[in-house]
């Protein structure tokens, strides 16, 4: 875990002054610069495209972590792995842009009523999720490599920071809607010819194969493999974004743009689980087909453990804090107080149990996650077309942080069953204590006018209790040592 924690934590630095800029952006700049509507245009746009990027590349991101180290030998530039693996993008494309246009009437018909100007800009999700397919395939190519952290300051800060200029210039009436969303999507582009210079620079791949070696490896194995974790990477995004598009059918892209802010609290507490996946979904890769098992077992446990932790402090600063948090936006947004209270806890069930999904879908028993993930976008399915006519944009929350919590206990079932891990033990249940002690003392910690004075006194008393609880219970004794006033004891 030497590594993995070094590369961590600069991930982790980098994810989280990203996250912060995304926060304010979302929370703050984009709800005051854009209204209701224009906000759910930008965010259906991207749930829609994000669920179409898993189609399109045909599987290559879990492809390469899967397949990358047996084709890695720099001498041989990797025997012409980048190469191939831009020919699942490309493929796909060519595939999903015949299927998108076939059935664009038909689209079109379910989101007019409720979303008319999403239908608008319809013609902008093809190239739009194929930019993002793109970005996918080069992303996991570079962490292959084992250089995820410029990947994360490109996709995490880069990006968001130009958006804000973007958003700026629009409220400013330099540009009009139209224009607007063509720089939008020119802003992923950007990020795809960054990451190809990148690349280049680090590794000078190769766009020829070795045929010879691919069919040493096995193309037909290879093809079946991505085909497969296709279904298994649309069911998975599907649980993330499912809600937004389906909201955009029943309810109104008004409905959209005040769920996606609430709901985006959810992702602050699964940064910490992101960060580590994009690295550890190689590294136990490579232990795999090493046949380390201690390794792979070391990584499930500490991973469990530390991201527990940590989300358990972040769950219980946004339940206690939401309310003034959402006070600073405007009075329309206020009303997704409880959808951020559920989906906070939805995140934490995905945060949690740790980087199950890693040791899933690169072991030889991928094929019980895509099942499972393909049974769950039904769930999804049914939950949110049973939940949101009733209960609004609360109703979506409900189905997401459901579908998440049987995800997680279905997935920690196999992982049981068929490698005999099982990573909670008695820490696991000492950091649920401290989350339930923590979440009772200071619900009643009093309020202040000033909302920001507010946060930053509870979120302080919040983080001391918290922190001092995890010492006194000796949670994590390794890191006692960098803690400066005990490191001399």
């Amino acid at each position: 875990m030497g590594s993995i924690k070094k590369q961590g934590i600069k991930n982790a630095i980098i994810t989280y002054s990203g996250v912060m800029i995304g926060f304010a952006s979302l929370m703050f700049i984009q709800p005051n610069l854009l209204n209701p509507e224009e906000l759910g245009l930008t965010r259906i746009l991207i749930a829609a495209a994000s669920l179409l990027a898993t189609i399109l590349p045909m599987g290559v991101t879990v492809v390469t972590a899967k397949f990358f180290p047996y084709f890695r030998n720099k001498e041989k530039k990797h025997h012409g792995f980048f190469g191939l693996m831009l020919l699942f993008p490309i493929v796909g494309a060519i595939l999903c842009g015949i299927l998108v246009y076939a059935f664009k009437d038909s689209i079109i018909q379910q989101y007019i009523q409720q979303s008319l100007l999403f239908t608008q800009f319809f013609d902008f999700l093809l190239p739009f999720a194929i930019i993002i397919s793109f970005n996918m395939a080069l992303n996991a190519y570079s962490a292959s490599l084992f250089k995820t952290t410029l990947t994360l300051l490109f996709e995490g800060v880069i990006t968001r920071i130009l958006f804000i200029l973007l958003l700026v210039i629009y409220y400013l009436h330099w540009v009009d809607l139209v224009q607007f969303m063509y720089l939008f999507v020119a802003i992923y582009l950007l990020q795809a010819i960054a990451m190809i210079i990148y690349i280049y620079a680090i590794d000078k791949p190769s766009l020829k194969i070795d045929s010879g070696h691919l069919r040493s490896i096995g193309a037909g194995k290879i093809i079946k493999f991505g085909l497969l974790f296709t279904l298994a990477g649309f069911s998975s995004i599907s649980l993330k974004h499912l809600d937004t598009i389906m909201i955009g059918k029943y309810l109104s892209l008004e409905n959209v743009g005040i769920f996606s802010v609430a709901a985006y609290l959810a992702l602050v507490i699964e940064i910490p689980l992101t960060s580590l996946e994009r690295i550890t979904n190689f590294k136990v890769s490579q232990a795999w087909a090493n046949k380390d098992i201690e390794s792979i077992k070391s990584i499930y446990y500490q991973s469990v453990k530390y991201l527990m932790l940590i989300g358990g402090l972040i769950l219980v600063g946004i339940v206690l804090n939401i309310h003034d948090l959402l006070s600073l936006l405007p009075a329309a947004y206020q009303k997704g107080e409880s959808v951020a209270i559920i989906a906070c806890i939805g995140g934490f069930f995905n945060i949690a149990t740790g980087v199950n999904t890693s040791i899933i879908f690169t072991s030889d028993k991928y094929k019980y996650g895509t099942y499972l993930l393909f049974f769950l976008f039904v769930l999804a399915i049914v939950l949110n077309i049973l939940f949101i006519p009733r209960y609004g944009i609360e109703g979506a929350a409900i189905a997401t942080a459901l579908s998440a919590g049987i995800y997680n206990f279905l997935k920690y079932l196999i992982i049981l069953k068929n490698f005999k891990m099982q990573p909670f033990d008695g820490s696991s249940f000492k950091i649920i204590l401290i989350i339930l002690i923590v979440f009772t003392v200071c619900y009643f910690l009093p309020s202040f006018e000033n909302v920001i004075v507010s946060m930053l006194f509870k979120s302080g008393i919040i983080t001391i209790i918290y922190l001092g609880l995890t010492y006194s219970l000796n949670i994590v004794p390794e890191f006692h040592k960098y803690i400066p006033f005990i490191k001399s004891k």
